[in-house]
């Protein structure tokens, strides 16, 4: 039966976006302040060099500002000895205007004041830490002061408005529906008092892709957290990295992860920076909906451009890092054991694994027409009262794991390596090296090409009826995805390539634009002092 009476969600969306709507209406106020202005000076190449370090680091697009941010705190803040940083704000903002994040003419004065407050005190509260807190190690309170130092700087530029509302608003759905006792790993301790963070957390990493820096400094406004409470502060981010790190969160995770196409296409629809809302007709049932299900259609047509996207990012990723290894690696081997390069399998290993992951890609279906209904009636019974039906969750996270198809998987699992590496080894004539680095490139590959149905999969409530070749597929691929999973979230943690990046190139190339934009300054003052 059609209702057009709002369910407590309905009005909360109502309320969230009447919120948004007063902050947008604030950030349109058009001030006469002054702004700053950066010289053209290195821009050109600062840019191109950016492109180069994202994509080497292989990180969500919408994480790519943040990072450039902290990257240059921990190349400027000194956490050797407490050296006062004045003056940082201005710097930050100059590289990220010169490197395109920022455009020019767009920072407010003040907010340069706001930035240097907060270096200020986070840095204080660094080296309190460091004196008085002997418990926690530098480099732990070094990650502590920069994930929440990073954030706040963001978001003097980015209003978080719309990303901390919408977290709220899945909470409530989510909360609603999942019990996390329910998800507790076997030998995983987590208080029913911390329940509610866990599942903070897990929807964060789910359905906003937050890294630990962006969900930790939400529960810092959530839970009021400030430097001007040490031992609070030291309490709060223990529990934080301990509840972060568990099986039990990552477990409750992909459980929402697999539920959220509903919440994710609400928040494309109510919550995007691109969506102006002004006066939400909650009441409106037929118009709400219609907008729900243009926006699908939308979101059909952007994860086919974010998928096409990102296979060309991750063939450019693994034509780096592989040309890289060649380099450090697998040539120098070659010379040391046979004297010569042995072109063939250097040629394989560089061209093979971007191509297998080009293919990959031709196999990715889009969602169904089915599914957008699916999509829309989920939505309606979240929003409005239709009878007696409830939003429900569609898949769970089995909880059981069979012994016989561990067996199976590990049976598998060697066969499937066996046979390639019988055939590299015997057939082809890899030697060992050249072997592992296929191994490690083809398994990265895989990783990345199923990453990539992710984000498909993500717009999905409906179940797909998998055909005999997809089975095989999936048989074939799942032993090169898991340890291509290993291998990408090790270098994720070590990321080798973006370290040498950061002391070859970054550190020398921005340390001379500073200098010569100092030195430009300084003969600028020279010149009015002659007149």
């Amino acid at each position: 039966m059609e209702t057009n009476t709002p369910t407590s969600l309905g009005i909360l969306l109502k309320d969230a976006t009447d919120n948004i709507a007063l902050h947008d209406q604030a950030d349109k106020i058009v001030s006469s302040e002054q702004t700053l202005h950066v010289q053209d000076m290195g821009n050109g190449l600062l840019f191109v060099y950016e492109q180069l370090r994202n994509v080497s680091e292989n990180i969500e697009n919408h994480l790519i500002f943040q990072s450039a941010i902290r990257r240059f705190y921990k190349r400027s803040l000194s956490f050797g000895f407490n050296k006062d940083p004045q003056g940082l704000a201005q710097e930050l903002v100059i590289e990220l205007t010169q490197a395109e994040y920022l455009k020019n003419d767009s920072t407010p004065l003040s907010k340069l004041a706001a930035i240097d407050t907060y270096i200020n005190e986070h840095y204080r509260t660094y080296w309190y830490l460091i004196k008085h807190y002997k418990s926690v190690r530098p480099e732990i309170a070094q990650k502590w002061m920069l994930d929440i130092l990073t954030v706040k700087t963001e978001q003097a530029f980015n209003n978080p408005v719309r990303l901390l509302s919408f977290a709220a608003f899945a909470y409530s759905h989510f909360s609603q529906l999942i019990k996390v006792s329910d998800f507790l790993v076997e030998g995983e301790k987590v208080d029913e008092a911390d329940y509610s963070t866990v599942l903070y957390i897990a929807i964060h990493k789910a359905l906003l892709k937050s890294n630990d820096a962006n969900v930790r400094s939400g529960l810092f406004g959530l839970y009021g957290i400030s430097n001007d409470n040490v031992e609070h502060l030291v309490e709060f981010n223990k529990k934080f990295d301990y509840l972060s790190s568990l099986k039990t969160t990552a477990k409750l995770s992909r459980t929402i992860s697999r539920n959220g196409a509903p919440l994710r296409i609400l928040r494309a629809t109510f919550f995007s920076k691109n969506t102006q809302i002004n006066g939400l007709r909650i009441d409106n049932r037929s118009h709400i909906l219609g907008q729900v299900e243009a926006q699908i259609t939308e979101e059909y047509g952007q994860v086919q451009k974010t998928v096409r996207a990102g296979v060309i990012k991750s063939i450019i990723f693994l034509l780096i890092t592989k040309a890289l290894i060649g380099l450090i690696v697998e040539i120098p081997y070659d010379l040391a054991v046979t004297g010569a390069i042995v072109v063939f399998p250097l040629v394989i290993n560089l061209i093979f694994p971007p191509v297998f992951i080009a293919f990959t890609a031709l196999t990715f279906k889009m969602p169904s027409n089915a599914n957008k209904k699916a999509i829309v009636d989920y939505i309606e019974t979240m929003l409005y009262q239709v009878g007696n039906e409830k939003p429900q969750l569609k898949y769970f996270q089995v909880s059981g794991r069979s012994y016989f198809f561990n067996v199976v998987y590990a049976i598998m699992f060697v066969g499937v390596f066996y046979l390639l590496a019988k055939e590299l080894l015997f057939d082809l004539h890899f030697n060992i090296v050249q072997a592992f680095i296929f191994f490690g490139f083809l398994s990265t590959a895989s990783f990345l090409g199923y990453r990539l149905t992710l984000q498909i999969k993500e717009l999905e409530i409906v179940s797909r009826n998998q055909g005999f070749i997809a089975l095989i597929r999936d048989f074939l691929y799942a032993p090169f995805i898991f340890v291509g999973r290993k291998i990408s979230y090790r270098f994720a943690r070590m990321n080798i390539i973006a370290q040498l990046l950061d002391i070859v190139i970054e550190l020398p190339l921005k340390t001379v634009l500073r200098m010569m934009r100092q030195w430009s300054t300084f003969l600028n003052n020279k010149k009015d002092e002659l007149l």
